[in-house]
């Protein structure tokens, strides 16, 4: 088991290398689902987009959600890092289950709210149980590239707008960068759309078509901040188009306690800290 040790972690923000070491602990997916595009967010991957959210004040005491969590990967990054609070966000049961896994194999546990709800035919579309009660001041993602399902990327995206106040921070391959921009200022309306860095994303093999170990792949981090009228704001669609180069929500009906939270955590601004002891379409 992991030991966060955070009462040792200096105000101000974890070390990056630290932060690195404490998700080399985190697991990855036992059976990954090709149609969902489920790949785990390396440890560096994610530590990298940790350090430059630190830098624009979006994760300390910010209420974080996490669309598509997977394994759990960022959620657990942002409360290491000090988030008021944290949700995580999946359609898949297995990915949410890994995600509690791990999350309880620190010591002590972190606390993430984990939340099963379709992030595509749902809060992308502003429909089902949770549109409109989840906000958050900061989204992170590492969305599908949607080779898999045309458009998903892009839906991600427009949830993430009807989702956060503050910033979105998420991961697309470089070849989609002209086409990630137009959608976001032009169809969006953001107030800003920027490229932070260029990482590599070494994906290994993970499924049966895959002829070589791993294959890296350029991705831009990218840091929206939605246009100020939040969802209100975003013009509907059900086909967000093609960026990939090459209703019934689902919800967890057991989840009520953690719907009648959102207005509270939705708050969180200056005060509080990441907690522990926690319960509770991406990669993860």
């Amino acid at each position: 088991r992991a030991t966060t040790r955070r009462a040792t972690t200096p105000r101000g923000g974890m070390k990056r290398k630290h932060l690195e070491s404490l998700l080399s602990h985190v697991d990855g997916f036992a059976e990954p689902k090709q149609d969902l595009e489920q790949y785990a967010t390396n440890p560096e991957l994610c530590a990298g987009v940790m350090h430059c959210a630190n830098r624009f004040g979006d994760v300390r005491d910010k209420c974080v959600v996490d669309l598509g969590v997977g394994c759990g990967m960022l959620s657990i990054a942002s409360v290491l890092c000090d988030a008021g609070s944290v949700i995580g966000v999946d359609v898949d049961d297995d990915a949410l289950d890994a995600a509690r896994d791990n999350a309880e194999a620190f010591e002590p546990a972190l606390e993430i709210d984990l939340v099963r709800c379709d992030v595509i035919e749902s809060l992308a579309k502003g429909r089902g149980r949770w549109a409109g009660k989840l906000r958050a001041d900061t989204v992170f993602m590492n969305p599908p590239f949607g080779t898999r399902r045309r458009g998903a990327d892009a839906a991600f995206i427009r949830a993430a707008f009807r989702i956060a106040t503050g910033a979105v921070y998420s991961l697309h391959k470089s070849s989609t960068r002209a086409h990630i921009e137009k959608f976001a200022v032009n169809t969006l309306k953001a107030r800003k759309a920027e490229v932070l860095a260029q990482l590599r994303y070494d994906l290994p093999a993970t499924y049966a078509h895959h002829r070589q170990k791993s294959v890296e792949i350029a991705v831009d981090l990218w840091r929206f901040e939605p246009p100020e009228d939040g969802a209100d704001g975003l013009p509907d669609s059900d086909d967000d188009g093609d960026s990939d180069d090459g209703s019934d929500d689902g919800s967890d009906g057991g989840s009520s306690g953690i719907a009648r939270d959102f207005s509270r955590k939705a708050n969180v601004s200056g005060r509080g800290s990441g907690r522990s002891g926690g319960r509770g379409r991406g990669r993860g």
